[in-house]
């Protein structure tokens, strides 16, 4: 595995983060990933030299699933507290002690102080290294929220404060409210990212690039559709494989299929084919090679050898043409943004 500096933090990270939505959720009555293959996969992560663990206080049915069986596999196993980095993060409504009341979401200083406490209980640790605000809270102050994470951040809950998807401007807006107020600021940002995704998500990007902020993007594959395993029928239609996501959401094809995302997925096989390399260990290895900002993709793998693949993506090595074969299908500009 590799590793690199979380943003302007002092803290390493490998390059790939492990994302854990799926651990307990459910989907039409069937639990995606239970608890013995939560503890499987987290075993993988450790074996692969992974230690960046992503979370948040509302993954899993009931709320709160996924942070507690990641507790409870750090308990079970013994692994030391200080050999994992740990990121979880707070603002949607929270179900995990009964029915959401009125102060059970949002970035208010009641809602993020009780859940700091719960994830912190479920995970079994006294520490976050990591604690995202999940969305941007449309009605409470930028500066309560800001203060209160300060507060966390100097009482020692927290070590550092990232942001996940919102406008360029309301990102700028909390990073001027922390200088303007000496108030501890985000260095790390998770926003949905990836090569065939070609959303402008630009202005997000420039401020993380300019403020020297980490991005760890979620969703890098595109849904699973740059892994190459997804077809297009002669109607323009996707062909998908059976119990795939692009059979399971009918938002699959409107959010990562465009005609530029077709042309992105030829491209990426192109390079994976001269490499020696997955669709997927291309895709993410592109993203690693990101120079403007530090780029830690956060996969999902739902199995052991879909992780494994994933891993091999740090013994990929993309030489410039390659890299920008892949830009020029996203239609990039001159600085990298689409």
């Amino acid at each position: 595995m590799e590793y690199t500096t979380l943003g302007d933090t002092g803290t390493r990270v490998s390059r790939l983060c492990f994302g854990t939505w799926r651990f307990g959720k459910e989907s039409d009555g069937t639990v995606e990933t239970d608890r013995d293959e939560a503890h499987e996969l987290l075993d993988a992560c450790w074996d692969h030299g992974i230690n960046f663990i992503d979370t948040a206080n509302v993954y899993g049915d009931p709320n709160g699933t996924s942070e507690r069986w990641i507790g409870e596999w750090l308990e079970d196993r013994g692994h030391h507290r200080e050999d994992l980095v740990l990121a979880s993060k707070v603002y949607f409504p929270f179900d995990g002690r009964g029915e959401p009341g009125p102060n059970d979401s949002g970035l208010g200083r009641k809602h993020i102080r009780a859940q700091i406490e719960g994830t912190l209980e479920r995970l079994g640790t006294d520490y976050l290294d990591l604690y995202y605000i999940h969305r941007w809270d449309e009605n409470t102050p930028i500066r309560e929220t800001m203060r209160t994470l300060t507060e966390l951040v100097r009482e020692g809950k927290v070590h550092y404060l990232g942001a996940s998807s919102m406008a360029a401007w309301k990102l700028t807006k909390a990073l001027w409210t922390s200088d303007a107020e000496g108030l501890e600021r985000f260095d790390v940002t998770q926003p949905m990212f990836n090569a065939a995704d070609t959303d402008d998500v630009g202005d997000y990007l420039e401020v993380c690039a300019d403020q020297d902020l980490a991005v760890c993007p979620y969703s890098p594959l595109a849904g699973g559709f740059l892994t190459g395993k997804y077809e297009r029928a002669d109607d323009g239609s996707v062909v998908a494989p059976d119990g795939s996501r692009g059979t399971l959401s009918d938002l699959f094809e409107d959010r990562y299929t465009s005609e530029t995302a077709w042309d992105v997925l030829e491209a990426v096989e192109s390079v994976a084919e001269e490499v020696d390399a997955t669709p997927a260990q291309v895709s993410l290895r592109w993203l690693m090679e990101q120079d403007r900002f530090t780029c830690v993709p956060i996969v999902g793998a739902r199995t052991p050898d879909q992780l494994a693949e994933n891993a091999g993506a740090v013994e990929v090595e993309l030489g410039d043409d390659q890299f920008e074969r892949i830009e020029d299908a996203r239609g990039a500009d001159d600085a990298g943004y689409r």
